[in-house]
């Protein structure tokens, strides 16, 4: 445990070693922002840049691709064949990507990447939200970053780091007012005077603690007085792992952003852009000087105005104009200097809507810009992947450590019915090893549906695999069981219209105005719509009505298709006539001779 003496000791010590790296963010930062002034001491005037800002085109359109695509967790399942397991192991991601829906991912990937780009880190801590009983990621700004130093480049999680922040006065008081009041040197303070607040985090512990005002001259022996630093407080870390993940980019000793190197350029360019367009002010308004002429003493009588069209009167003397050039090659080095922007920076001009002049297919317009984008976009999507495994690692640290036995739900995207899903965290995550990728590192979105398109059609890759490497796909087994429910439904409809043009099928027109009905008026599913038609049906056919009655006849359907009821037999008892006659043949032939012995034993045969 350190004190907060100690962490405001590491502090101060980090920030001066970070002192060159974070004095080019601010460069880089003040650029983006558009905040950069060109100083133009010789003509005793400050010229604001009014040229392309080719910096923040690239960081917009670079980063843009990177968090085009979404990566995906994969959590293989413990035991292999078995179904519980891998249904755990699709629980375990669901409960991930849940997480990641919560905290909004795809919008915190896109200011993540921007950051890596421009400050070549993408600093991220996770903390538990105890409003909402879940893990959630707070983005932190590179520049109020402080991590610990590590011999390992490539690690991603620090032993330590401190972040920083500022605050108002009034925020203080209300929050910490017993613990500042009377302690914290407050200096000159106003409800708005911002404060500087350090946040501590390791695997034990989180501090949080103020810094004092910094001492000035003209302060008065009250506002001196108090202590540099007071902590806020200290809150025990139930995980047991660092919170903080600190992604950088790959260079070779230090950190260094991908537009470092346009900065001198820019500056260059912006100056020069400057001069010419005061060149160009010149040579509208040119200066105009009174030449006298030998012997006489000039004098101006009445200054000119071109505007107006007023003449000048000068009496003993000469007006003379000094035309100001540009120069002849003051176009070529601005040309010169932006195309050594785009290098530097790897900024094309299609990024503009634009094309080289020598690029005249698209084939080799995309050829172009592949070899500029999609080398670095693989390469910050392969960090961003290491990264997110060891935050979901920490999420679920968090989980297991706060609400470990507590039974928990979310909701599970477009799914309709039963989108609630529960699941207790210790229980869940069993392990949390996994892994985590995205589905074609180094394309975009638009280049990773095209790819997936030309693999389902070679057969290279099953639509499974499409389906879960697909963006717009938050949940394949949902996707298939719609593809599937569709394909069954079409099918079922297909069977509907050709029976139903059959007229001796089994949909005649009673049946079939009812299934439509029940679809249409009733907005009933037509899976359930066709099982309560067989069910009407199959009760109409067992159902009697008596003779001569009108649900006894066809109506528009053909006679003995099933669209009538059965008629009811006569009351009381059987007429031998009538059963003969029903026997039909020979026993309409033996009834013309009831009496005779043959007649009885041939009917009796009969019944």
């Amino acid at each position: 445990m350190l004190s907060v003496e100690q962490i405001v000791e590491l502090y101060n010590a980090r920030r001066e070693a970070q002192g060159p790296v974070l004095r080019r963010m601010r460069e880089v930062r003040d650029l983006a922002n558009g905040d950069v002034v060109i100083p133009l001491s010789e003509l005793d005037r400050n010229a604001r840049t009014n040229v392309a800002n080719l910096l923040i085109q690239g960081l917009d359109q670079t980063s843009m691709r990177i968090a085009s695509t979404m990566p995906m967790p994969f959590f293989p399942p413990l035991k292999q064949g078995n179904l519980d397991s891998q249904e755990m192991a699709r629980l375990r991601k669901k409960v991930i990507l849940s997480y990641w829906d919560h905290n909004k991912m795809n919008l915190k990937m896109r200011r993540r990447a921007r950051h890596f780009l421009a400050y070549s880190s993408s600093p991220v801590m996770l903390r538990p939200d105890f409003r909402k009983l879940q893990p959630t990621w707070a983005v932190r700004n590179p520049l109020d970053t402080y991590a610990a130093p590590s011999e390992d480049p490539d690690n991603l999680v620090p032993d330590d780091c401190i972040f920083t922040y500022t605050k108002t006065a009034q925020w203080l008081i209300d929050y910490y007012g017993e613990q500042v009041i009377g302690k914290l040197r407050m200096g000159r303070v106003t409800f708005d005077t911002k404060f500087t607040i350090l946040e501590y985090v390791d695997d034990q512990e989180i501090v949080i603690a103020v810094m004092g005002a910094p001492l000035a001259e003209g302060l008065t022996p009250p506002e001196r007085a108090g202590v540099e630093t007071v902590e806020l407080e200290r809150i025990p870390n139930r995980t047991g792992m660092p919170l903080a993940v600190v992604p950088s980019r790959i260079t070779l000793d230090q950190p260094r952003g991908q537009y470092d190197g346009v900065l001198g350029m820019y500056f260059t360019r912006a100056r020069l852009q400057a001069l010419t367009e005061i060149a160009i002010e010149r040579g509208i308004f040119p200066d105009e000087y009174l030449v006298s002429r030998p012997g006489e003493n000039p004098e101006i009588i009445q200054l000119a105005d071109g505007k107006t069209g007023q003449l000048g009167v000068v009496k003993g003397g000469d007006i003379q104009q000094l035309q100001t050039n540009p120069g002849y090659k003051t176009d070529t080095a601005l040309d010169r200097l932006e195309r050594q922007e785009r290098l530097e920076g790897a900024i094309p001009a299609e990024f503009g809507g634009e094309s080289g002049t020598n690029i005249r297919t698209g084939r080799r317009g995309e050829n172009v810009l592949s070899a500029t984008v999609d080398f670095r976009v693989q390469e910050a999507q392969a960090v961003f992947e290491q990264a997110l495994y060891e935050e979901d690692k920490i999420a679920i640290g968090i989980e297991k450590a706060y609400w470990g036995s507590q039974k928990k739900s979310f909701f599970i995207p477009g799914r309709v019915s039963g989108g609630m899903t529960h699941y207790v965290p210790l229980k869940t995550f069993e392990t949390d090893f996994h892994y985590v990728n995205y589905p074609s590192s180094g394309s975009d979105v638009n280049g990773l549906i095209v790819g997936l398109g030309q693999r389902l059609g070679t057969g290279l890759m099953s639509k499974e695999s499409a389906r879960e490497a697909d963006p717009l796909i938050t949940d394949p087994e949902l996707e298939k069981d719609r593809i599937t429910a569709e394909s069954m439904e079409a099918a079922l409809l297909s069977s509907i219209q050709t029976q139903a043009a059959d007229p001796n099928g089994p949909y005649q027109p009673d049946d079939l105005a009812y299934l439509t009905m029940l679809t249409i008026e009733k907005n009933i599913p037509i899976y359930q719509a066709v099982q309560m038609t067989q069910q009407r049906a199959q009760e109409r056919q067992a159902a009697m009505a008596p003779q001569g009655a009108p649900e006894t006849m066809p109506g528009l359907a053909m006679p003995g298709m099933g669209a009538e009821m059965q008629a009811a037999p006569p009351a009381g008892p059987p007429n031998i006539q009538g059963l003969l006659a029903q026997l039909g043949g020979g026993g309409a032939a033996v009834a013309q001779q009831p009496n005779t012995p043959g007649a009885v034993l041939s009917l009796g045969g009969r019944l």
